[in-house]
């Protein structure tokens, strides 16, 4: 058996669309899995997400992307039971809402782009990007 350093190099090409499936088979019935619509609810977070279903067995399966999705949801909801929370100020500058974040939660903080998901009308997750 070969060390794995003496291995040599794999290349190969990931096709667009590869980790959003359009056809997937059930690992237990091995038939072809119908598109389902699958509503999770996580404590407070609910989240509605494209999957496949065994027609057989029942059983759920999400693609990456869906799946990212959803570790995304769980996340927010771990969040959300901490009860941590801080209050601030609120502005309106005429067209958009603003806030400031404490700078003891933006230590070393270089980039300039947030990514804002809102969870509800008047809830939202913003990521650092």
């Amino acid at each position: 058996m070969k060390n794995f350093n003496e291995l040599p190099d794999a290349k190969f090409k990931i096709e667009k669309g590869a980790f959003k499936p359009k056809v997937m088979h059930c690992s237990d019935c091995n038939i072809e899995m119908k598109l389902s619509n699958i509503e999770v609810n996580l404590d407070g977070v609910s989240i509605r997400l494209s999957g496949f279903e065994c027609p057989k067995c029942k059983k759920r399966y999400l693609g990456l992307e869906e799946a990212t999705k959803l570790d995304k949801a769980m996340i927010i909801s771990r969040i959300m039971k901490n009860e941590f929370s801080m209050t601030r100020s609120l502005s309106f500058d005429g067209d958009n809402f603003t806030f400031r974040i404490p700078k003891e939660f933006t230590h070393d903080l270089r980039k300039k782009k947030v990514e804002i998901m809102p969870l509800g009308a008047k809830q939202f997750c913003a990521t650092i990007e």
